[in-house]
């Protein structure tokens, strides 16, 4: 798999969550990676391991973007 394949792969998982409106409540940094911690409003979660270093500044941008007051 390319760089980008995987890439585009993380991406959709990433966003395939935040449809369901699980959002992201933490990350943890690791040697291989990050790893994504996601909490649903009626208490479901979720983890995934974010290795590339597109999806992570993706997950950055989206974090930030759900910080921001409405």
């Amino acid at each position: 798999m390319s760089a980008y394949e995987q890439y585009a792969e993380e991406k959709r998982k990433i966003d395939a969550y935040l449809k369901q409106q699980y959002v992201i409540a933490g990350v943890r940094e690791g040697l291989s990676g990050d790893w994504l911690e996601f909490k649903h409003p009626e208490g479901d979660q979720a983890a995934m391991l974010v290795e590339t270093a597109d999806a992570r500044k993706y997950f950055v941008n989206m974090l930030l973007k759900q910080a921001r007051p409405t």
